[in-house]
């Protein structure tokens, strides 16, 4: 026997005796009875599913793209009423959006960005692209005009009546550990009254799936009824800080938008349902976890690291005013030509300038530079003309009308 044959007989005897042992080893714990501690410290597998669940990934900050502003500006080609371009109708639309881009280090969110375009847009888009721009597209106007409108490049003066402004803003409100919630605002002026709403996107951030409402609260209707009760009951208590004018109805159902937050749950009142409003009642955890299912009460009990999202996200100012219809005014009448009526003139009576003040103030004289007889029409003026200057300095002392000294006229 050669050398390699011994050596391939001694292995295949080895494999006999290790497979004789084990069939012995169970032959014995079958007759004992112990078959269930083969593998020891055994767990059910329910308990294994429930530990894993339990274990706390690591966690990787979320990546938001930067926040985009999109407008589109609609207009009727039309007026409403002939001759006024006031009455035109309007549609401005605006989406204000702060679109997830990576969650928990995962790229790939399909199922997130299908829901938020779902509910901020009413399409079936699959990306955002595609969503927004079929969203800004539509115009919407408050009364029908078919495709006789255009687009505009700037925004129109919003009328009430007239304007109709629309808008949409998605962006994250808060993180944790285990969550995500994306908020949806819904603003819509419909030229008369302004209507706001927000719905909330829950997503669970280490599955990498969104969460309905039923998969935080259980669908019973017994547990309904009882949760309709816990709300109504802090209703109640919020009604103690309001004036009898101001209180809240009682709920008849318990709302189908919800937000969680990190100490409970708020639950979103449409207007007219409890008040005039949009009202949110919040209600802690510890209120609500009987009513909670298993999988979220597995994700509230390994959840921290909460944050709230502290960025102004507002919609855009409407910029509606009253309509400025210009009234015509009537041509002013010719006005008549104003009569000035001729004051008297002193040439009229044959007199020269300065008769009236030299008569009255320093007295009449007879002489140079005025008629000797006023009512003589033919007497001639002593001087016609203006003495000039020739350029000679004064004498000193005073002198006469003959030009002499006026010492020498006293003189003896």
């Amino acid at each position: 026997m050669t050398k390699k044959n011994l050596i391939i007989v001694i292995v295949l005897l080895a494999l006999i005796d290790l497979v004789a042992a084990g069939w012995y080893t169970s032959r014995r714990i079958e007759a004992s009875g112990k078959g269930q501690n083969f593998f020891v410290d055994q767990r059910d597998s329910t308990e294994v599913i429930t530990m894993a669940d339990t274990v706390t990934a690591a966690s990787q900050a979320d990546v938001f793209d930067k926040l985009q502003l999109n407008t589109y500006y609609f207009i009727a080609n039309t007026p409403a009423v002939a001759g006024n371009n006031n009455t035109c109708y309007t549609s401005i639309k605006h989406v204000k959006v702060r679109w997830p881009k990576k969650i928990n280090g995962d790229e790939d969110l399909s199922d997130l960005n299908k829901e938020l375009i779902k509910k901020a847009f009413g399409n079936n888009q699959s990306q955002l692209k595609d969503a927004r721009y079929t969203f800004l597209n539509t115009p919407v106007f408050n009364k029908p005009v078919g495709d006789d409108y255009r687009t505009l490049v700037k925004a129109p003066t919003i009328y009430p009546t007239y304007g109709n402004v629309n808008q949409v803003l998605v962006y994250p409100y808060m993180t944790s550990q285990r969550l995500l919630v994306m908020e949806i605002d819904k603003v819509v002026y419909d030229g008369s009254s302004t209507d706001k709403t927000n719905t909330y996107v829950h997503y669970d951030r280490q599955k990498g799936r969104v969460l309905s409402r039923m998969d935080i609260l259980q669908a019973d209707a017994s547990l309904e009824n009882k949760l309709l009760k816990v709300i109504n009951k802090k209703i109640d208590d919020l009604n103690r800080g309001r004036s009898e004018d101001r209180k809240l109805q009682h709920a008849l159902n318990v709302p189908a938008d919800i937000c969680c937050g990190k100490k409970g749950i708020t639950f979103l009142f449409k207007q007219g349902a409890i008040d005039d409003d949009n009202i949110e009642v919040h209600v802690d955890y510890d209120k609500l976890e009987p009513f909670f299912t298993q999988e979220f009460k597995q994700i509230q009990a390994n959840n921290e690291g909460f944050k709230l999202f502290d960025e102004d996200i507002k919609p855009e100012p409407i910029n509606s005013r009253s309509p400025e219809v210009k009234k015509a005014t009537p041509a002013a009448s010719p006005k008549e030509p104003v009569v000035r009526k001729k004051k008297k003139s002193y040439y009229n009576n044959g007199y020269k300038r300065g008769y009236y003040n030299n008569r009255y103030k320093r007295g009449y004289r007879k002489g140079r530079g005025y008629y000797n007889n006023p009512g003589d029409s033919s007497a001639k003026p002593a001087q016609t003309t203006k003495k000039r200057y020739s350029g000679a300095k004064r004498r000193s002392g005073r002198y006469g009308y003959a030009g002499q000294r006026r010492s020498s006229h006293r003189r003896r």
